[in-house]
Parts: structure tokens; C-alpha cells; sequence
């Protein structure tokens, strides 16, 4: 309950603070929704050297604040699936014992892989060139990534970065538009498993203080961290204040934390949105 009601007011206080700032700096605001649906894979080698696929569909809510020479981008994301490989497609029969009796016997196990991920990014750039038919912004965002992997126990990767972000607008005619962007991190923290399994201290963090866990993580640059996310849009704009749009996403990521075990991540994700302007 408590999670439900902190989601509801920070929804809230969004929407009312778009409200606002449109009225005070007379901006244009365009708020879009978008069912995606995401290919791909990754491979956590912390947990296994092998690469799980990812199919699922994905839901992503964007904020765009035109505001004089300024565009403003809220981004947040989120998909859930259970991947496919040989692991989880295949069972594997190993043998037990009893204690109580000491026999042996023999039982089948199947992973039951279930893989989340989110992203919350603030994107800020500068008109650097326009005229009557494109703009190109220029400047650069913050962002908040999770990899959330379990099967038994938790296997949880964290990323807050910042990052040069370019945006490129066409307008074809009155009523259809093209969008292209593109963000690279530069500069992070986060924390990653060490190895496959329940880590003593970060359980003892999470018991004492959540936000200890933080003090787990190592600070990220272009050399142990390397991410691109690209994104291509066309809308229609079918009235005053309505559009509707389709796109595709491209996101590719190594994060080596710890350098011996890095998390690779790939994705591709089609999308139909819609779009309400005021």
C-alpha cells in the first residue's frame, strides 16, 4: 500500500508540475505512451556464461517540454519476462539424500528465470540549429537503470549515469514528423553481484539500512561501462492536441562490474504510441 501511494503522489506532483511549468513559461507539452515490444538478450556471466533471450512487451511513458530554445525529456520504462535458453528450457535430474532416512534419491529441477528491467532518464538539451523544417538539440541526461534477475535469490544491477543525449527533428509537413535520438553515458555508480548467489553483507545492509547498499557500488566511466541507446519515431498529427506514432529502439550495454563477470545486454523494441498535446 504504502508503494502504491508513493507511485500515485509522484505521479501526481509529475503531471501537476508539467501543468505548471507550461503555464508559466508558455511551453509546449507533449506527454506519449507506447507499448513496445521488445527482442533481445542478455548474459549475466555472475550467474551463467550463457546468454538468455529476452521477448516481451514492454511499457513506456515519455514527457517532452518544449520551452523557448530548450527541450526538456522525461523517460520511464518498464518490461517483465521469463527468458528462453538451454538452461531454462532444459531439466536438470541430479541426487539428493534424505537426512532423516539417508537414502539417496533422485530429483528434477527447471529454472524459473523471471527478468525485470527499468529505466527513469532526464534528457536536457539546446536548439543548436534549426529552420522551418528541422531542429537539432544538443546536451545531456541523467538516467537510472535496474537489471533485476531472480531464481532462488535476487540478482540485482543498479546504474545511475550521466551522458551527452542528441536529438534531430524533421518536419515533413503539417501533420507528420520524424525523431531521432541518441544518449551514451559517460560517468556513473553502480552496484552489481560479485558472483552467483545471496551476498552476506548486502543482506545485512538491506536488514539494517536499504540505502547502505549503495556504499556496495564502484564508480563507472568508458572503461568499464559502455552503453548507446538510439531511438526513431514518426508521428501523425491527427488533431490539435492528439498524435499517434510508431518507432523502434536500440539499447546495447556492458557493464563490467566486477571486471571478470560483466552483464551484457542487448535489445531492439518496436512501438505504437499515442500522444496528447497541450
Amino acid at each position: 500500500m504504502k508503494i502504491k501511494k508513493f507511485l500515485s503522489v509522484i505521479i501526481g506532483l509529475f503531471i501537476l508540475s508539467l501543468s505548471i511549468f507550461a503555464e508559466e513559461k508558455k511551453t509546449q507539452v507533449e506527454i506519449s505512451l507506447s507499448i513496445n515490444w521488445t527482442f533481445g538478450c542478455y548474459k549475466e556471466t555472475s550467474f551463467a556464461n550463457i546468454s538468455q533471450k529476452i521477448l516481451a512487451p514492454r511499457f513506456q511513458l515519455d514527457s517532452k517540454i518544449y520551452s523557448g530554445n530548450m527541450l526538456h525529456i522525461i523517460t520511464a520504462d518498464y518490461y517483465f519476462c521469463h527468458p528462453k535458453s538451454e538452461m531454462t528450457n532444459t531439466a536438470v535430474v541430479y541426487k539428493n539424500y534424505d537426512p532423516v532416512s539417508g537414502e539417496s534419491y533422485y530429483e528434477a529441477f527447471q529454472s524459473n528465470l523471471a527478468f525485470h528491467r527499468i529505466r527513469l532518464q532526464y534528457d536536457a538539451a539546446y536548439d543548436v540549429l534549426k529552420n522551418e523544417k528541422y531542429v537539432l538539440f544538443v546536451g545531456g541526461n541523467f538516467s537510472c537503470n535496474a537489471y533485476l534477475q531472480f531464481e532462488n535469490y535476487p540478482s540485482i544491477t543498479g546504474i545511475i549515469s550521466i551522458g551527452p543525449t542528441t536529438v534531430f527533428k524533421y518536419n515533413m509537413d503539417e501533420r507528420n514528423s520524424f525523431m531521432v535520438t541518441g544518449s551514451m553515458p559517460w560517468f556513473g555508480y553502480g552496484v552489481s553481484p560479485p558472483y552467483a548467489g545471496c551476498d552476506a553483507q548486502l543482506m545485512k545492509y538491506a536488514e539494517e539500512n536499504f540505502m547502505k547498499i549503495l556504499t556496495l557500488g564502484n564508480f563507472l566511466s568508458l572503461h568499464n561501462y559502455q552503453s548507446i541507446s538510439l531511438g526513431f519515431d514518426y508521428k501523425f498529427k491527427a488533431s490539435k492536441h492528439f498524435s499517434t506514432g510508431l518507432g523502434f529502439g536500440f539499447e546495447y550495454s556492458r557493464i563490467a562490474v566486477p571486471k571478470e563477470r560483466p552483464l551484457y545486454y542487448l535489445d531492439g523494441n518496436f512501438r505504437t504510441m499515442v500522444s496528447v498535446n497541450f
